[in-house]
């Protein structure tokens, strides 16, 4: 059966229909992206005691001030223009129409990557010179500037994967990069002791052979088609949204460049490292949500029950954002001390403030509707703007003086800012009546709980004890929210046969199991 026979009936070529949009589908879709991103955090944490073992802080710092400067390319590059994919997708009237979508994005964006990741490669030792003063680290730069073409190949297949609710593809596409990766670091860093080198090469490899595979099959798919009218609508959509992308980098990124001017490479490696838990916040507690929701939320907007739709996923949206948090922050010293080397533990207590900046940006995230429906992507080109025009003013002042705490506080004043720009502008286009009692009563047992754990390291109560207390408070919140008129009584209901049903099938395949061995 030939892929497209999951979505149209061969007489329906013309009007292919879309599985209608529930929260039943939602909530399948968002735990499957939750189980692919929850693998490749506890991947990245697996491999931490690996990293600190035989790279120095100084490397964890030279490795991301590459990787922030990939990143900034890659936003010049184009990788935004995929945003239109989803956009135009819904429009489509014909899977033909879709088809040529997908194509002339993967032509438009893989020709995009190709021309930059090659000016990278030619000038990659004044781009050393610029970023470490000296131009020795240009062949690391080289390596990574072919992974940014590798990169590219999974962008356009990914997104049509979304975009077509293949949320399993999705997920084991980036498993089988993530398992390429964990085994090419592991030969990489210890035999062969290449040093930060190893995490370019194996990204390298990774990224390509993955992103390969997939790129054939989707040409198999839609076929190779460009339409020139189809390039100029992306990138009359993306292309506010680069320009938006390069506010956002400064606003995310950009403290790193001041914080090695103000100390060094260690202090960019502890931050980055910090950063690393304000990144698992954001791919644990909001991106499974994101990756359901950025293909459907246009089929949201004219549906007469939108406003309810929308405030009962935010209050989702902010169970699963602060229950991570506060998870992060009650355990975060611990796992330091258990997966780190000493050099590393100061990392810990920049920790919960990068976690408010990033509860902040999966609001601004959530909220934007009315701006994506009417085409009014330039307010969050202003927002993002603002945000990074405040993100410079707050490094200029705040890291001389506080450093790394300076850089955590100047990103959550500039994510304040964006969030409030964009939430304005898009309740101006499309009011929507959020109801955020429960919202609130969530953030107040989160912050509470938090509090009280993070004096317990002050407190000499011994390592189990302390361990205990914080499950106890992290079960003390849970049980807060469960009776604290979050969630409504047929939501509680829904859970409680979820939790049944779970129990009922690991009751099943014990027995299996047990019979299955004795044979």
């Amino acid at each position: 059966m030939p892929a497209s026979a999951e979505l149209i009936a061969p007489a329906a070529r013309d009007a292919p229909p879309r599985p209608a949009v529930t929260m039943s589908k939602v909530g399948r879709d968002t735990a499957i992206y939750a189980v692919g991103i929850l693998l490749n955090r506890l991947a990245s944490f697996v491999m931490l005691p690996l990293y600190t073992r035989y790279l120095t802080v100084a490397d964890y710092g030279v490795i991301a001030l590459v990787e922030t400067t990939l990143d900034f390319i890659a936003i010049l590059a184009g990788a935004r223009l995929t945003a239109g994919l989803f956009r135009y997708d819904h429009d489509a009237q014909s899977e033909d129409e879709r088809n040529r979508i997908t194509s002339t994005s993967l032509l438009l964006i893989g020709a995009a990557y190709a021309v930059i990741s090659a000016a990278v490669c030619l000038f990659a030792a004044p781009l050393s010179t610029l970023v470490f003063h000296s131009p020795d680290k240009a062949f690391l730069i080289r390596v990574a500037s072919a992974g940014l073409f590798g990169q590219s190949l999974l962008l356009v297949p990914l997104s049509h994967a979304r975009a077509r609710s293949r949320s399993l593809l999705f997920v084991g596409a980036n498993t089988a990069v993530l398992v390429l990766k964990i085994v090419l670091n592991v030969l990489f860093l210890v035999p062969l002791h290449l040093g930060p080198l190893s995490v370019f090469l194996s990204n390298v490899i990774a990224a390509g052979a993955v992103g390969a595979v997939l790129v054939a099959r989707t040409i198999q798919q839609v076929g190779m088609h460009f339409s020139g009218d189809t390039a100029r609508r992306l990138a009359r959509y993306g292309l506010p949204l680069v320009a938006t992308q390069v506010a956002t980098f400064v606003a995310t990124f950009g403290d790193r460049y001041f914080l090695q001017r103000a100390s060094d490479t260690s202090t960019v490696g502890l931050y980055t490292l910090a950063y690393q838990f304000g990144f698992l916040l954001y791919m644990v507690g909001s991106m499974p949500i994101d990756q359901v929701w950025e293909p459907i939320r246009f089929s949201l907007a004219d549906r007469p029950d939108r406003d309810l739709v929308l405030s009962r996923a935010f209050v989702y949206l902010n169970i699963l954002l602060i229950s991570t948090a506060l998870g992060i922050t009650l355990y975060v010293h611990d796992v330091l001390r258990a997966m780190t080397q000493p050099a590393f533990y100061p990392a810990a207590t920049l920790v919960p403030v990068i976690l408010v900046a990033y509860v902040i940006q999966s609001w601004t995230g959530m909220q934007d509707l009315g701006i994506h429906v009417h085409e009014r992507t330039e307010y969050i080109t202003l927002a993002n703007w603002v945000g990074g025009a405040v993100a410079l003013i707050g490094y200029v002042l705040l890291i001389p003086r506080l450093l790394g705490l300076g850089a955590a506080l100047a990103t959550i004043i500039s994510f304040t800012a964006r969030h409030l720009i964009v939430r304005h502008y898009s309740h101006k286009l499309m009011p929507v009546r959020y109801d955020m009692k429960p919202v609130r009563r969530i953030i107040a047992f989160g912050a509470t709980a938090a509090i009280v754990g993070l004096l317990l390291p002050r407190l000499d109560f011994g390592f189990g004890a302390t361990l205990a207390l914080r499950t106890i408070l992290f079960a003390g919140y849970v049980a807060a929210l469960w009776n604290g008129r979050v969630l409504t009584a047929a939501e509680r209901a829904a859970v409680v046969r979820f939790a049944s049903g779970l129990v009922r099938e690991a009751r099943r395949a014990i027995p299996r199991q047990v019979t299955s061995s004795a044979e």
